[in-house]
């Protein structure tokens, strides 16, 4: 970073040091040089009183950065596509058990869905 250090901004505060790693690499992606800063912290503090790592980025580049780490929030945040829907079944007509759409043959009985 080439600027003066009041020019650099804490843009976000990581869960851990993966997930700072992550978004400093997905901001230099972006064209926006960023930091990780913290993470020589972890695993030194007695426990109780870690800090989390840090993404800073040049004061230019925040509104920027800001932007594309509220897009990587919103995904992340966002449900995975199996657990959007519940998972669709059939009854077995053997035994009663409820048996994944994907499965021709009942679990518990083995009773093919469709007579042959």
């Amino acid at each position: 970073m080439n600027e003066t250090p009041g020019d650099i901004v804490e843009v976000y505060s990581a869960a851990d040091l993966t997930e700072a790693y992550f978004l400093r690499d997905l901001l230099t992606n972006a064209g926006i040089e960023a930091r990780v800063v913290g993470d020589t912290l972890t695993g030194m503090l007695p426990p109780g009183n870690e800090t989390a790592p840090r993404v800073w980025v040049f004061s230019s580049d925040e509104p920027r950065a800001r932007e594309l780490l509220a897009e990587y929030e919103r995904v992340h945040l966002r449900p995975h596509p199996d657990e959007d829907q519940p998972a669709e079944s059939w009854l077995c007509p053997t035994c009663g058990e409820d048996v994944e759409t994907d499965l021709d043959l009942c679990w518990n009985c083995q009773t093919p869905r469709k007579p042959y």
